[in-house]
């Protein structure tokens, strides 16, 4: 039987939310009002609590879920109690419903400049002191990291880590790339790499630093003799060959030896855990890996060949039992940067990025507030990929430092009275902060819809808000006892006005509401399933064969006739994603490319001006090109700038908006020809005096269930397909520059920089004319091929699947009942019904979680609230709106199922014996949609 529903444990309460200062000015006090909004009250019933109290309900209705699946499964198996139509119709829905798929967490990935606390606000959000690392004078974090929740309980260690390195491969060309780097086209040291130190401001500082922190004095000292002697008669060097240094250091394999490896990291606490994990995370060229066994030179000075690993990882993975903000399934990913000079690395990011559920922006405060961060951090080309992906309503913006600033400074920026208190300045500057970034916010959607051509940008606008979070981790941390050597908190009295609890239980709630509605869907289903199944299994009508025979056909006139419209509805749905393909992104494609075309050749003028003018330096040039044209400035980005500001408008709304309108307007069409057909046979049942109580409404409530799961898989491939074909435009666009890249790159001498940019700039404008005309056709072409797999997607899953589905569920109408198919209905029907109510209390149990009020209205992004609320005010859940109007069809229905009533008095005792551990009062809810009568105590045990 079921395992027994879990009992919770003893949960700390949360912190009460802090009460103004009376010396607050009135830009704060108004806030006041504003923080205790509705969305506010659904904030606090994500406390850890409530999350826990879902996260018992899920793994209990899941377990008893599966139990019903293989109870059903060895049930059903009898051969005698159906037709074969019939029963391998069913067994094969089972299976449909029997496979196991994990249910999906958040993706949340981190961005921000360099300096912006990203790592010190991760640390307090998993209630850690520096289980990352993080310095006060410089960026740490060089490596992709992913943080997750330890599900296991069983594990020993109380921290687990992988650190995933680089492959030969992409090593050997990240080393070539930086080598080049660092080697003049010019001069006396022409085709030789330049080993010394280089300045702090110079463009190839990077790569110098990266080979020196990895390879060390390897890299350094390698200088070889000339054969001549100076005037003091000492032997003369001179920079290595970048072919003879290249064959030096892929010699060297004091740390390369990891390449294409994984390396796993275990500790018993945070403290251990850190140190392990900084010799792969943290950025510095020092050489603080040293083993102590390398040789001086010469000369007696110290060296070191032992180097650092950060510069060969790819990414790090992390894991821990005691970061429960994650235990909803939630990941947290911080990432280095957008344009990471290491190509692998920079490949994963952008990877990650597109499969975010959210992505977080994360500036320092006064940054935040002084540089309009919210439109511009991320860059024009960034935030259009974000709305053509669907993901423009899961950004949030963390302001962090907010216990950082000076009174006096805040009350005249702010025109608060002198006598403001610093608390009450600080919380009056996060009102500033959050009301100017929701502000130059909407400004960059307005810029995105007006460079599309969109007359009604308020439209856009209207549909997206931004959750503002202004947090203090390191108050935090304070005020947690994380920091206890270092003084008390600058200005906030609690851990709620720090801004991160607000900013946990955002966490929560982004995973908890999409956990929770597949949850349900699955529970909903296998309930349907069973209930359809003991309807079947409780008919016992044995009908005459010209009675069956007149059934037959009346099911295949009303079923042709719900064809006719499940194909028409279809065909309406395909229809409508066709005329906005053709009317709105396949126009919009084409004027992009054109305008592209005429803007390529000044775009690339741009790099090659004077770089007091604003163009590029020549090494960052000759290193752009090098790597084909992706380094710290996308050449091929900004080549194809044009289109994507022509289509991104356009493109979300037939993609992603547009898209679940349509596919909404195709479930209701199916349901209602589904009620009509249900209605029209029952009366054909009527007319042949055949009782009609047997089929109930369950056989198109369970067709109905089926169908908002396939749907939401339907739009989930969709926007997974569009995604990818919104990123092509670019490669196709550097595979035609490549031939110009490769020749500007092997110019050298003196006056090479010059030739270089004219060789790039012709080239550009040889091929601006042909190159972007055929990515847009490219993508047209591959927009088709979608919107026609879509069409047959839903003509299999929806059209198909339904009419078979409606066809095992109405063929025992006219089925031969035979003796032996009748006493195996009868062995059946008990343990079916048992089924039943055992799925029936998995969806009450996921429907009484607290979990649900929290995820109302809910999609991770959506309206914030006022100097950290970051409510979903205005967002909604695309697969919680399917499950809500499936529930609202069942409830409609629940009326005409009256009649269907299990008397559990008249079951055997040893089939009650092994039914699920539940409770059914006297006046219970319907199980199942169907009443219990229960004539004596105990009845259910």
């Amino acid at each position: 039987a079921p395992p027994p529903f879990p009992a919770a444990p003893a949960a700390a309460s949360a912190p009460a939310p802090a009460e103004l200062s009376a010396a607050a000015a009135p830009a704060a006090a108004a806030s006041s009002s504003a923080a205790a909004s509705a969305s506010d009250v659904a904030d606090k019933d994500v406390d850890m609590e409530a999350c826990e109290e879902q996260l018992r309900a899920e793994c209990w209705a899941l377990g008893t879920i599966k139990w019903c699946g293989d109870k059903l499964a060895k049930t059903l198996h009898s051969t005698d109690w159906a037709s074969a139509e019939v029963r391998s119709a069913r067994l094969a829905e089972l299976e449909r419903r029997r496979e196991e798929a994990a249910l999906p967490g958040v993706s949340v990935v981190v961005v921000g400049n360099t300096g912006a606390g990203k790592s010190t606000l991760l640390n307090a959000l998993l209630d850690e002191t520096r289980v990352l690392p993080t310095n006060g004078m410089r960026a740490c974090t060089a490596a992709l990291i992913e943080l997750r929740h330890e599900e296991s309980e069983k594990a020993a260690p109380e921290y687990r880590g992988e650190v995933e390195f680089l492959s030969q491969a992409e090593w050997d060309k990240e080393l070539t790339d930086l080598l080049d780097d660092l080697t003049p086209n010019d001069g006396p040291n022409e085709g030789r790499v330049a080993v010394s130190e280089v300045s702090a401001d110079s463009p190839t500082y990077a790569s110098w630093c990266r080979l020196y922190a990895l390879y060390g004095d390897t890299f350094k000292n390698s200088r070889v003799q000339t054969g001549e002697k100076g005037p003091d008669g000492r032997n003369l060097y001179r920079y290595p060959t970048l072919e003879s240094l290249s064959a030096k250091l892929k010699a060297a394999r004091g740390r390369t030896h990891a390449l294409g490896t994984v390396k796993a990291v275990t500790a018993p606490d945070a403290k251990a855990f850190r140190r392990q994990l900084e010799a792969f995370m943290d950025s510095t060229s020092d050489l603080v890996n040293c083993s102590g066994r390398c040789a001086p030179d010469r000369f007696g000075r110290p060296q070191c060949f032992c180097g650092n690993y950060w510069p060969i990882v790819k990414q790090v993975r992390a894991w821990s039992r005691k970061w429960r903000v994650l235990a909803t399934g939630a990941v947290l990913v911080d990432a280095p940067g957008v344009h990471d000079d290491n190509s692998a690395r920079d490949a994963v990011v952008k990877r990650k990025i597109k499969e975010a559920d959210a992505v977080w922006i994360v500036s320092n405060i006064v940054r935040a507030v002084n540089d309009k961060t919210a439109k511009d951090l991320l860059g024009e080309h960034f935030r259009r990929q974000l709305l053509m992906d669907g993901q423009f309503g899961a950004l949030a913006f963390v302001a962090t430092q907010s216990d950082v600033l000076e009174r006096s400074e805040a009350c005249r920026s702010l025109k608060l009275p002198r006598d403001t208190t610093l608390r009450a300045c600080a919380e009056a500057r996060n009102e500033y902060t959050a009301g100017r970034l929701r502000k130059d916010f909407h400004a960059g959607l307005r810029e995105l819809a007006e460079q599309a051509g969109e007359a009604d940008a308020a439209a856009l606008t209207a549909r997206f808000e931004l959750p503002v979070f202004a947090v203090s981790s390191v108050d935090y941390q304070k005020l947690a006892g994380l920091r206890p050597g270092d003084g008390p908190p600058r200005v906030w009295r609690s851990q709620e006005e720090s801004g991160i609890p607000r900013l946990a239980r955002h966490v929560r709630r982004q995973a908890l509401v999409r956990r929770r509605e597949i949850s349900l869907r699955r529970c909903l289903g296998m309930r349907d399933f069973a209930r359809s199944s003991l309807t079947l299994l409780e008919c016992e009508s044995r009908l005459p064969q010209a009675t069956r025979d007149s059934l037959r056909a009346a099911y295949d006139q009303r079923a042709a006739e719900a064809q006719r419209r499940l194909k028409a509805a279809c065909k309406a749905a395909e229809d409508a994603v066709r005329a906005s393909f053709d009317t709105q992104v396949a126009p919009q494609l084409q004027q992009g490319a054109a305008s592209a075309a005429s803007e390529a050749l000044s775009t690339a003028g741009a790099w090659g001006i004077s770089v007091t003018q604003g163009g590029l330096h020549w090494a960052t040039y000759k290193a752009t090109t090098r790597r084909h044209g992706v380094f710290r400035l996308n050449m091929n980005e900004a080549l194809t700038a044009p289109i994507l500001k022509a289509v991104s408008v356009q493109w979300e709304r037939a993609f992603l908006s547009g898209l679940q309108t349509t596919l909404d307007s195709l479930r209701d069409e199916v349901r209602a020809a589904l009620d009509a057909f249900h209605a029209s046979f029952t009366a054909a049942l009527a007319d042949a005096s055949v009782p009609s109580a047997g089929l109930g409404a369950a056989p198109c409530d369970s067709l109905v269930s089926a169908l908002a799961g396939v749907l939401s898989e339907v739009r989930e491939a969709a926007q997974k397909q569009q995604r990818e074909l919104s990123r092509g435009i670019e490669p196709i666009v550097q595979g035609r520059m490549l031939p110009g890249y490769d020749t500007a790159t092997a110019e050298a001498g003196t006056g090479s920089h010059r030739r270089r940019v004219a060789i790039l700039e012709q080239h550009v404008r040889a091929e601006a004319p042909k190159m972007f005309r055929a990515a847009a056709d490219g993508i047209i072409s591959k927009l088709e091929e979608m919107r026609d797999g879509l069409g047959k997607t839903l003509e299999l899953e929806v059209l198909q699947r339904t009419l078979s589905g409606l066809r095992s569920a109405y063929a025992p109408a006219w089925d031969e009942v035979g003796e032996s198919t009748l006493q195996a209905r009868r062995k059946l029907a008990p343990p079916c019904r048992e089924v039943l109510i055992a799925a029936n209390d998995a969806v009450r149990r996921l429907e009484a979680a607290p979990g649900r009020s929290a995820g109302a209205g809910t999609n991770g992004g959506g309206g914030g609230g006022n100097g950290g609320d970051a409510d979903g005010g205005k967002g909604s859940d695309d697969d919680e709106e399917v499950t809500d109007v499936t529930d609202a069809a069942h409830a409609a229905k629940r009326a005409r199922q009256a009649a269907d009533t299990i008397d559990l008095d008249d079951l055997p005792a040893d089939d009650c014996s092994a039914m699920p551990d539940t409770e059914q009062p006297q006046g219970a809810a319907p199980v199942g949609g169907m009443p219990v009568r229960v004539k004596s105590e105990g009845a259910v045990a």
